[in-house]
C-alpha cells in the first residue's frame, strides 16, 4: 500500500505563483480576459516546478501560501470552467507539498478539504477521481482516518471504475484491513473541517455532498495555572468578541475563560437576496455566551462585512464571519487567557478595532452551498516525479533578502522591553531587577531613535506583565518595520560578562540554549507545541533578515562601547525564543550584559553607559536601514 502511496503522490504537479491581478488588470477585453487567465495558470505552471525544485525557497511556509491564494483567484475567477477546475486541483496540492513539508496536521486538513471540493464541484472533470485519490491517500497515510479513506476509494470504483485511477484504487483499497464505516471523526482542538463533507459509505454520487455538522472534539489537558478544560458540566463562556483591522491584516479574537475545542470550515454560499457570500465558521464546543449585549456587527471596510455569533446547538457556539474577500488565513489557540484568534491576511483597510461581548442569539443555519458542474476538458497533464526536498539550512543562499528586492525602508521600531510586572526576571548584583533594567534602557533607546527621525512604539511602558506570545503580535498589528527585544543575561559564574545580539533559529552553541531556556521560562508553551515552533523557525521568512540585522547592530554596538567602554564581544547568535516567533518583520533580542558580573551590572546601572551603549545600536539600525534604501534607489 505504500508503494502506491508514493507512486500516487509522484503523479500530475504543476503549481507556482503569479500576480494575477495585475495580468488581467493590463489586458483589454473579455477574450483578453479569458486569454490573461490562462497566461496567468500556465505562468503559475512553470514557476511551480521551479518552485519544487529549489531545496532552500520549498521550506519557505510564505511561498506555498502565495501559491495557495493564486490559484484560489484563479479557481474563482474562473467560474464553471475547466481551467477553474485544474486550478483548484492545484491549490489542493500545494497545501499537500506545504504539509509535507511542515508536518503539520492543519495543513493535511486543508489539502484534503480542497481534493474533496473540487471532487464535489467538478465531478464530470477527468481528474475528479485523481482528486478523489489523492485525498485518500491523506486520509490513510496522514490523518489516520482510514474509513474515511476507504469511502472515497470505493467512490472511485463507483462512479469512476471505468477511469484512469480505478486501477491504483483498487490497489490501494485492497491493503485496508477491515474499517468501520465513516462517520463524524472526533476533531482535535483547532482542527479544521473540509469544506463539504466526505462520503459517509461507499456514495455513487458525489456532486452533492452534504454540509457536516459540527462533531464533537475533546478538549486537551489544561494549561498550567489556567481553569480546567471545559465540560458539559462546566462548560467555557464565550466573553468576548473582537475583530481588529490593521495595515498587517485582520484579527478575529474569541475570548473564553476556559480552554475547549474547536473547528472552522469555510464554504462559498448565498444572501437570501441570491449574492455569492463566502461564510467562516468557528464552532466552540462546551460553551456558552454572555448575556450582556448582542454581537452581530456589520463592517463598511476590509474582507468582513459581518460578524455574528449564538447558539448552534444547546453545547455548541458558532461564531460566524460573512467574507468579501479571502486570502490567506491562519486559526490558532493562546493560553492564559485562553483565546482563539484568526489571522485574515491582505486586508489593506484603515486600521480600526470593533468589540462585542458575546450574546446568546441563536445563529440561523445556512444552506449548503450548491452545486458546479464542469464540462470535459483535454487529458490530465503527465505525471511528474516529487523530488526528496529537505528543509533549508540555517543560512538560506538567497543573493538578497526579500526587503532589499522589494526596496523596503525602516520607519516604525517595536521596543520590547523584557519581562515585567510579575515577571521580574534576572535578579542582579546591587539590587538591579532586570525588568527595570530593561524598561530604562528601551526609554533611552527610543529617545535616540526618534532624534533620527524614526517612529518608535513599546510593548510596554512601565511595569507590567504580557506574555511573551503576545509581543510580537502588538509588533505585527501596528505594522512595525522592526522588533527589539531588550534584556540583561545572567549566570551562576560571576566571571561571565559581555554583549550579544540573537535572532530566531535552533540554537548552535550550549551556551545559547541556556539563553533561551532562561528567557522562555515565562511562556505558557508545552512540549505538545514543540512542532508547530519548530515548523515556524523552519519555515520563516524572517530568519535571514533577522541574523543580518543581528551582526549589524552587535557590530555598530561594540564598535561605540570601545573608546570609553572596553567591553566583551560575545558576538551575534541565533536561538530559539518565544517572543520573536511569529514576528512579521526583521527581530532581534539583545543582551545587553550579564547583570551577575560586577562590572556590567555597574555600566548597567549608569545612564551615562547606557546612552553610548544605544547610540551604537542606532547606529546598527540606521546602517541596516541603509542597505535597505540603497536597493531602492537603484
Amino acid at each position: 500500500m505504500k508503494e502506491i502511496a508514493a507512486a500516487i503522490r509522484a503523479g500530475r504537479g504543476l503549481f507556482a505563483v503569479v500576480a494575477l491581478g495585475l495580468v488581467l488588470a493590463l489586458l483589454p477585453g473579455p477574450a483578453a480576459g479569458a486569454a490573461g487567465l490562462e497566461s496567468a495558470y500556465d505562468k503559475a505552471v512553470a514557476r511551480f516546478e521551479a518552485l519544487k525544485k529549489d531545496a532552500s525557497s520549498a521550506g519557505r511556509r510564505d511561498l506555498w501560501k502565495e501559491l495557495d491564494g493564486n490559484f484560489a483567484a484563479v479557481a474563482k475567477t474562473g467560474g464553471n470552467t475547466s481551467l477553474a477546475a485544474k486550478a483548484l486541483y492545484y491549490e489542493a496540492w500545494t497545501n499537500a507539498e506545504l504539509a509535507r513539508r511542515s508536518a503539520l496536521e492543519a495543513d493535511y486538513e486543508a489539502a484534503a478539504g480542497l481534493y474533496h471540493r473540487m471532487a464535489a464541484s467538478f465531478p464530470t472533470h477527468p481528474w475528479a477521481d485523481d482528486a478523489l485519490l489523492r485525498r485518500a491517500v491523506i486520509l490513510a497515510e496522514n490523518l489516520k482516518r482510514p474509513a474515511e479513506a476507504k469511502a472515497d476509494l470505493e467512490t472511485i470504483l463507483h462512479k469512476y471504475r471505468k477511469g484512469d485511477m480505478a486501477a491504483q484504487a483498487r490497489k490501494f483499497l485492497a491493503g485496508f484491513a477491515e474499517v468501520p464505516p465513516a462517520g463524524p471523526a472526533p476533531a482535535k482542538t483547532g482542527e479544521p473541517q473540509a469544506d463539504k463533507a466526505a462520503p459517509a459509505a461507499p456514495v455513487a454520487p458525489i456532486a452533492k455532498p452534504a454540509v457536516p455538522e459540527p462533531a464533537k472534539a475533546s478538549a486537551g489537558p489544561a494549561k498550567a495555572g489556567s481553569p480546567a478544560a471545559a465540560t458539559p458540566a462546566k462548560p467555557a463562556t464565550l466573553s468576548k468578541v473582537a475583530l481588529e483591522t490593521t495595515p498587517a491584516g485582520s484579527r478575529l479574537i474569541l475570548s473564553l475563560t476556559r480552554e475547549t475545542a474547536f473547528r472552522y470550515q469555510i464554504l462559498d454560499q448565498k444572501r437570501p437576496t441570491g449574492e455569492p457570500v463566502k461564510r467562516l465558521y468557528i464552532d466552540l464546543d462546551n460553551t456558552r455566551t454572555s448575556t450582556r449585549t448582542g454581537t452581530e456587527r456589520r463592517f463598511a471596510a476590509g474582507p468582513v462585512s459581518r460578524l455574528r455569533a449564538g447558539y448552534f446547538t444547546p453545547e455548541t457556539v458558532r461564531v460566524v464571519l460573512e467574507l468579501e474577500s479571502l486570502g490567506t488565513y491562519e486559526i490558532r489557540s493562546e493560553a492564559n487567557p485562553f483565546r482563539v484568534v484568526l489571522e485574515l491576511s491582505g486586508d489593506k483597510a484603515k486600521p480600526r478595532i470593533e468589540t462585542a461581548e458575546a450574546a446568546p442569539a441563536p445563529a440561523k443555519k445556512d444552506a449548503p452551498a450548491r452545486e458546479v458542474k464542469a464540462p470535459a476538458t483535454p487529458p490530465p497533464l503527465p505525471a511528474a516525479p516529487t523530488p526528496n526536498l529537505r528543509p533549508p539550512t540555517a543560512a538560506q543562499k538567497n543573493a538578497g533578502s526579500l526587503l532589499e528586492q522589494f526596496g523596503l525602508s525602516v520607519r516604525t521600531v517595536m521596543i520590547d522591553p523584557g519581562h515585567g510586572g510579575k515577571d521580574p526576571g534576572a535578579q542582579g548584583i546591587g539590587g538591579l531587577t532586570e525588568k527595570d533594567v530593561n524598561l530604562r534602557f528601551a526609554r533611552i533607546l527610543g529617545e535616540a531613535l526618534q532624534k533620527k527621525g524614526l517612529n518608535v512604539m513599546y510593548t510596554r511602558s512601565n511595569d507590567t506583565f504580557i506574555p511573551l506570545e503576545t509581543r510580537t503580535e502588538m509588533a505585527n498589528s501596528k505594522a512595525a518595520d522592526l522588533f527589539v527585544s531588550i534584556h540583561c543575561n545572567a549566570h551562576g559564574d560571576a566571571g561571565s560578562a559581555g554583549l550579544e545580539t540573537y535572532s530566531l533559529n535552533l540554537a548552535t552553541t550550549q551556551d545559547a540554549v541556556r539563553v533561551a531556556a532562561r528567557e522562555n521560562a515565562a511562556s505558557q508553551k508545552k512540549i505538545s507545541d514543540l512542532q508547530a515552533i519548530l515548523t515556524d523557525l523552519m519555515l520563516s521568512a524572517k530568519t535571514a533578515e533577522s541574523k543580518d540585522l543581528a551582526k549589524l547592530v552587535q557590530k555598530r554596538a561594540i564598535t561605540g562601547l570601545r573608546p570609553g567602554y572596553p567591553t566583551r564581544d560575545r558576538g551575534p547568535h541565533e536561538a530559539p525564543f518565544f517572543v520573536l516567533i511569529g514576528a512579521n518583520m526583521p527581530a532581534v533580542l539583545i543582551e545587553l550584559g550579564y547583570i551577575t558580573n560586577p562590572d556590567d551590572a555597574k555600566r548597567l546601572a549608569s545612564d551615562a553607559y547606557m546612552r553610548v551603549l544605544a547610540q551604537g545600536m542606532v547606529d546598527g539600525i540606521l546602517a541596516y536601514k541603509k542597505r535597505l534604501e540603497r536597493y531602492a534607489n537603484l
